[in-house]
């Protein structure tokens, strides 16, 4: 592990949930593949980390089923079309296969900011959703992402939570959340190192 980062969460509430699955919740802009103030628009504009698929298969491997709760609002602006959100889904579920991984599940929230849904992170929805779908424990699961709102909708859903710096977010401005993580690594790589550091389960059904 490298410079990796634990500190204490606060500044946001959480949630109980039941015993389950425990699972791994990616954010995907910023996470899994580069993010781009104009929005990833299709394939050609999908670049996805070169260290994210073997992440993914290394959590995986340690028995964590891994989700991507994600925020497209472009979709609903008219940016980015359905069929090329699905496109570079398939893009990403393929890489991940490759690598000998597996996303079990994608939730996406194409609403506006404006529209003030319960899905659109910061808000939980999109997590509880999945957790509702796939009977996952809360309590025992990890949210990762790029952004102090990924960090929030996590708290809020009772997981544990994990900040990676490929986004926008420095280490500095990482010590200046609101809604602090529990933890914070350079690389989905590192994350899925501290959260393999966690404890092993046996591989998820289906792989």
């Amino acid at each position: 592990m490298s410079e990796g980062q634990k500190v204490g969460g606060s500044g946001c509430s959480s949630k109980r949930s039941n015993p389950g699955v425990r699972a791994v919740f990616l954010d995907r802009d910023g996470v899994i593949n580069a993010d781009r103030d104009d929005y990833v628009k299709n394939t050609d504009e999908l670049v996805v980390y070169p260290f994210a698929p073997e992440s993914i298969r290394r959590l995986n491997d340690a028995g964590w089923p891994v989700f991507v709760i994600s925020n497209q609002q472009g979709v609903a602006k008219g940016i980015i079309a359905e069929s090329d959100l699905q496109a570079i889904q398939q893009a990403i579920t393929q890489r991940v296969a490759e690598a000998g991984g597996l996303i079990s599940g994608f939730y996406y929230c194409r609403h506006l900011a404006t529209d003030n849904c319960s899905c659109r992170k910061p808000e939980p929805g999109l997590i509880l959703q999945a957790a509702a779908e796939h009977a996952i424990d809360l309590s025992a699961s990890f949210m990762v992402g790029d952004t102090e709102r990924d960090i929030a909708a996590g708290t809020s859903a009772g997981c544990k939570t994990v900040l990676v710096l490929t986004g926008k977010l420095d280490r500095n401005s990482a010590g200046h959340l609101g809604c602090k993580p529990d933890f914070v690594a350079d690389t989905l790589a590192e994350a899925a190192e501290y959260i393999e550091s966690i404890g092993r389960n046996p591989r998820p059904h289906g792989r």
